[in-house]
């Protein structure tokens, strides 16, 4: 009999755990991008005679299903029952592509769906023609500042949602839309996300932050980058910190996707990613005559 349940916090142990076990580098399979986004995205957890999958909408509206194990767990026959004919699977990696037969399903990846991989290394250094901008605004900002890290934690919040309410002010005037209360609720439930992030102070007042967590044993995923455009050179400031603070424990940085949006697009290339990681979607082949 299949179970449908809605993501909820009590979902986190066995997710996280899942998660890991899968050791993926895509940025989806972390629980606090499952959970924040879980209104916008509809996430349920399906549990399958096969197997645990999530079902989501993507910004399009179409349904998808994320396997929770390697697709090898599942036959054929049993993965294409999965996807009634009209949704897919996604985000698949492509180490998983064999585990669907080319007569039977479709591959396919949309460029704005991809993550931006980083070596910690290069982040934290801003070595080389590639960082000469972000290491020229860096230097700028050292010789303006003199900047405060704290860790995120219950004492601060209060000012990390002071930065986040005046970067909504500043972005609003942008761009319609922001992940602005997304991101406040990741404040909010901090402790209970098991989230890591540093705030930055600035002449004692709360400037910016980072918020992210670990995605595997190589790999650590930032979810918000918040601040005041005010300083100029803080975005670079936080990243080349935040990149310091974790070269020690993490080969890679995910900075996830642009979403199909140009800024981003344009600014998470200018750090020069290691690697563009391709997200892949499997659906049913169409039907043939001789089918």
């Amino acid at each position: 009999m299949d179970i449908i349940e809605t993501i909820d916090l009590k979902h986190r142990l066995f997710l996280s755990c899942r998660f890991r076990q899968m050791h993926l580098n895509i940025s989806d399979y972390t629980f606090a991008n499952i959970y924040l986004f879980r209104n916008i995205s509809h996430y349920q957890v399906l549990t399958k005679d096969c197997g645990t999958f999530i079902s989501a909408y993507n910004r399009q509206g179409q349904n998808y299903i994320m396997p929770l194990d390697t697709p090898q767990t599942c036959s054929p026959d049993t993965l294409k029952r999965l996807l009634n004919g009209s949704n897919f699977f996604f985000p698949i990696a492509e180490e998983w592509l064999p585990f669907f037969p080319a007569n039977d399903f479709c591959v396919s990846s949309d460029d704005s769906e991809s993550d931006y991989i980083y070596l910690t290394k290069n982040m934290a250094s801003f070595a080389g023609k590639q960082y000469t901008r972000h290491r020229n605004h860096l230097n700028q900002f050292a010789g303006a500042y003199h900047p405060l890290d704290i860790p995120l934690g219950a004492d601060n919040l209060h000012d990390a949602m002071t930065v986040l309410q005046r970067w909504q002010e500043e972005s609003i005037t942008q761009a319609g839309k922001t992940d602005f209360a997304v991101c406040g609720e990741a404040l909010q439930k901090f402790q209970e996300l098991a989230l890591w992030g540093t705030l930055y102070y600035i002449e004692n007042k709360p400037a910016g932050f980072i918020i992210g967590e670990a995605l595997n044993v190589d790999m650590f995923c930032l979810h918000f980058a918040k601040a005041s455009k005010t300083y100029h050179g803080i975005y670079e400031f936080m990243f080349n910190d935040t990149a310091i603070k974790l070269q020690p424990q993490y080969r890679y940085l995910n900075l996830e996707e642009d979403m199909g949006n140009k800024n981003l697009r344009k600014t998470k290339s200018s750090y020069g990613p290691e690697q563009i990681l391709k997200k892949y979607r499997v659906s049913l082949a169409p039907l043939t005559p001789e089918r």
